[in-house]
Order: C-alpha cells, then structure tokens, then sequence
C-alpha cells in the first residue's frame, strides 16, 4: 500500500499540511469580542443621539445616591431591547462577522450602510408601533433621535470594521489568517492564481498543494511555480483530508463534471471545504453557485459550506423577527384591504 501510495503521489499530502500560526480559539474571540463593541456601539449611539439631540443627561441619582434614568430618556430606554438585537442581528444577516477568506473594503462599507439603514428603519418601526410598552403609549418620539442613532452606528460601526480589516491585512501579511488551498491543474489559470495569491496574502489564500488532472506524467515535475504536486484528482478528497485544506480552486477546464461532484459528494459538505471553479468551466455548473472574485481573478463559488448551528438560530430569529414587524407595519393595510373586501363582494374575505 505504502508502495503504492509513494508511485502514485510526488509529495505526500500530510507533508504540505501547514501548522497553526494562532490557537482555534482566536477567531471565535475575535468574533465574540466584535459583537460586543457592535452591542456597545448599538447602545452608546443610542444614547448619544438623545443628547446631542436634547442636551440633556440621560441619568440623574435618587435620593438614595442610585443612577437612574431621568423621565425624559425613559422612553428611549425601554426601546434599547428592541434597538441592540436588531443591530446585532442585521450586521449578521450581512455577513459582518465573517473573518474567512476574501474581503473588500467597499463592500464591507456597503453592507455596513445596508445593515445600519435597514436596521434603523426597523428601529423606527418598532419604536412607533411597540411605543416602549404599556408605560409610554401615548409618548411622541423624536425622529431626529433616530436620525442621529443611524448617523452614529454608521459611523462607528464602519470603523471598527475598518480597524479590523486593516489588522487582518497586517496579520495576513505575516502569514496568520490564511485559507489553505489547494489547486487542481496545471496551465496558465492555475499559475494566474498561484502568483496572485502569493503576490497578494493580504487576499486571505495560501496555496500549499496542486492537484493533477488525471494520473500523474512521470515526465512533469513535481513542482509547479514552487507548489508541490500532492496527487491526482481521483485522490482529491484524500489530499483534502490530509493536507487540511479548507479551499479547492478547479482551474483546469478539462475538469470532468461528474468527477468534480463526485470529489464534492465524498469530501463532505460538514468538513467546511469550499470549492471555486474558474469561469471557463461553466459548461458544468450546478444551480447553485456564486459570482465572486479573488483579487483580479474571477471565480465561481460552489455550494457555500453550510450555516453552523449558531449561524441558523440567529438566521431564524432574524427571519422571525423581520417578518414579526412586517406582519405589524403592514397589519392596517390588510385591515383596510379586508373591509373593502367585505364591503364590496358577499361571502368570507378568506377563500
């Protein structure tokens, strides 16, 4: 077997397999830590906006030497429930945690303004419609307040995001925060992406391996621009496993179809691995795919990795609740619908 395995591969994949630069932990506590400076920044920009639009402090001591709200912000306070979830929720919905992969600057600033305006909208909403509770229905809320909060979170929360992407591209740089990658073919796609991702780390890619289409010319070398060749495509899924790839770019256009869905269907949806294909494959793309673009280069993402567990309960709250308001903010015009309905034809309104 061992015979076998050293004739079929030139380098063994385990051996290309590249050893954590930071603990596994580090990213999730980036992340925690992200949602508690956008909870922050939700509930400080909250806050400012009612000064800079009042003047006036927001808590005041009792006579016991406690800080409490004063009257005034009262109202407002009780919307902050309301307020940080669908902050925090939209910026998910958005995709402004992911620390993964690619990224662009404009475009995190574009989701940014995106996940800010909508949630302020809903904001707004929400406060006229929920009017803090019981407490403060017949409270009039200043929409200068809300246009100060959106002004605020935007500003801050576009920030941060800066901060972080400019630490990500210094770390990436020094090699931390890199996607192991692993490239099938050889020709002058896969040396495009090789120089590119070299040239370019602060892309998030590191390519350790390449992968030949078909079996291996004793003829070719067994480097290709300095990346080692670790197999053949029919022992990709293999390679995967052993190398610790999380990424595979398909850049030969010889690539068989159903050889590149039968190396998917044996990788494993749930090992976190993405798959991109290089546009001139398109002859075999499935329905589910995604336009993106590495650097210059244009790629095709084939089935995103699944949402985690965490990820589809926060999608499902936000699904819950942005169809919750929609339901309320739209409950009167389908109330007038169903009068006109009733008041013009017999029967039911429901059929």
């Amino acid at each position: 077997m061992n015979a076998e395995r050293a004739a079929e591969f030139i380098t063994e994949p385990r051996t290309v397999r590249v050893p954590a630069r930071a603990p596994r932990w580090v990213v999730p506590l980036v992340k925690t830590l992200l949602a508690f400076t956008d909870l922050a920044l939700a509930t400080l920009s909250f806050a400012t906006a009612f000064y800079l639009r009042n003047h006036e402090a927001m808590f005041r001591r009792t006579a016991q030497g406690n800080l409490t709200w004063v009257s005034e912000f009262a109202p407002y306070a009780a919307l902050l429930p309301l307020v940080i979830p669908i902050r925090l929720l939209l910026l998910r919905y958005y995709d402004l945690y992911r620390l993964r992969g690619e990224f662009s600057l404009v475009d995190d600033m574009a989701r940014v303004f995106k996940a800010t305006a909508i949630g302020s909208l809903l904001i707004v909403a929400a406060a006229f419609m929920y009017r803090g509770g019981i407490a403060y229905r017949t409270f009039s809320y200043s929409r200068g307040i809300f246009l100060f909060d959106f002004l605020l979170a935007l500003v801050s929360i576009g920030a941060v995001r800066m901060i972080l992407r400019t630490g990500q591209i210094v770390m990436r740089r020094r090699g931390v925060n890199l996607i192991p990658t692993l490239i099938v073919g050889r020709g002058t796609e896969a040396l495009q992406f090789i120089r590119e991702m070299r040239a370019r780390p602060e892309l998030g890619y590191r390519v350790i391996g390449l992968v030949e289409n078909g079996q291996f010319d004793s003829g070719a070398p067994s480097y290709f621009e300095g990346v080692p060749v670790i197999g053949n495509l029919k022992s990709l899924p293999e390679a995967i496993r052993e190398s610790g790839a999380n990424e595979v770019i398909i850049s030969d256009p010889s690539v068989p179809g159903e050889a590149l869905f039968d190396v998917m269907i044996q990788t494993g949806r749930r090992r976190g691995v993405e798959f991109r294909i290089a546009p001139t494959l398109l002859n075999c793309l499935p329905s589910k795919t995604e336009i993106d673009q590495v650097g210059s280069l244009p790629m095709v993402t084939l089935f995103r990795s699944p949402l985690s567990s965490a990820a589809r309960i926060v999608k499902r709250a936000a699904d819950l609740i942005i169809a919750t308001l929609a339901l309320l903010i739209l409950a009167p015009l389908w109330l007038l619908i169903a009068l006109l309905i009733k008041l013009d034809s017999r029967g039911v309104v429901f059929y």
